[in-house]
């Protein structure tokens, strides 16, 4: 069976309670010093609940439970490792969350990292550092924004903003191999079906394949018309559709998942598994100082299975089930 099949088999049909993981991307303020003196690039790794309950006609909705902090609601994980530019240091700013074979990985934004975290001190181990647009043109890592599994490979990819960040990364089963491909027209295809033209964007963090289906997934974090700016921005152009395409991105479907919120927008997107046709996902807002995240649940065909629920005043951009 093809590692994304497995991946949404970890839980049968009958399951009705879910453990559910976040991470947070603490941006300039994951630097931190421990009390042995080593400084280290840190995020807080949220565990809590999802519940799927069914009523007498079969409808289905989504709750949340929080687990509290001092119950193992949440950890700290640590990375060593980071991107030196003039005057900063940054890592540690992971956008992803992804559950493969036996690994639970995370994706650095800032340095291409896929790392693992491993052992009960929660260090993140890199198993692969990806570099930006086609590999060879830059030192600089790779954005990495959303992942999901394709078959046996594990696709790494970022926001399709501008042309180095068109690029996807397959990487192979064993981990070792990487292959970068070209999206740019992937991109435009998506950026045509929401009706953005030549001076607007659409910036993407959230994406699932879905094996059963053989259909592609994208809940853009934010979708405009007109050129970038950043205050604009962060106060209007969180998204609310869900994009949807078959493999070949030759047939490209849009759908609204409820209303549209202005400052919030997805950044991470999961497949239930078990209910594959169902997903779970986190809203970000970014304005001015003030972070938030959201989660909430729907369907593939555009229902709302939960009322979107605040988890805090921090960012989280990935969120997968354990």
């Amino acid at each position: 069976m093809k590692r994304d099949r497995q991946r949404l088999e970890r839980y049968d049909a009958s399951t009705s309670t879910y453990t559910i993981m976040q991470i947070t991307d603490e941006d300039r303020e994951s630097q931190v010093t421990l009390e042995d003196g080593e400084t280290y690039f840190m995020a807080r790794l949220r565990i809590d609940r999802a519940h799927r309950h069914v009523d007498k006609v079969g409808a289905v909705r989504y709750s949340f439970e929080h687990i509290p902090d001092d119950a193992g609601g949440e950890v700290h994980v640590y990375s060593k490792f980071g991107e030196v530019e003039k005057d900063t240091f940054r890592g540690g700013e992971f956008s992803e969350l992804l559950k493969w074979d036996r690994h639970m990985l995370v994706f650095d934004d800032r340095t291409g990292i896929v790392g693992e975290v491993r052992g009960t001190n929660h260090m993140i181990i890199p198993r692969q550092m990806l570099m930006t647009g086609s590999g060879d043109e830059a030192q600089k890592g790779f954005k990495c924004e959303w992942a999901t599994l394709f078959g046996d490979q594990l696709i790494v990819g970022s926001h399709g903003k501008v042309l180095r960040e068109e690029w996807i990364k397959r990487i192979g089963p064993h981990g070792y191999t990487v292959a970068s491909e070209n999206w740019s027209h992937v991109y435009r295809r998506m950026r045509d079906a929401v009706g953005v033209g030549d001076k607007g964007y659409v910036v993407h963090e959230a994406a699932e394949w879905h094996p059963y289906r053989e259909r592609w997934y994208f809940f853009p974090r934010k979708i405009s018309e007109t050129p970038f700016d950043e205050n604009t921005d962060e106060r209007e152009k969180g998204n609310n559709l869900l994009i949807e395409a078959d493999a070949a991105f030759s047939q490209v479907l849009v759908r609204p998942i409820g209303a549209r919120i202005p400052e919030r927008g997805p950044s991470s997107i999961k497949l239930v598994p078990g209910h594959p046709d169902e997903f779970i996902y986190m809203k970000s807002v970014e304005l001015g100082g003030r972070t938030e995240s959201w989660i909430g649940a729907a369907n593939i065909m555009g229902d709302l299975l939960a009322d979107e629920e605040k988890l805090g005043d921090f960012k989280c951009e990935g969120i997968e089930f354990v």
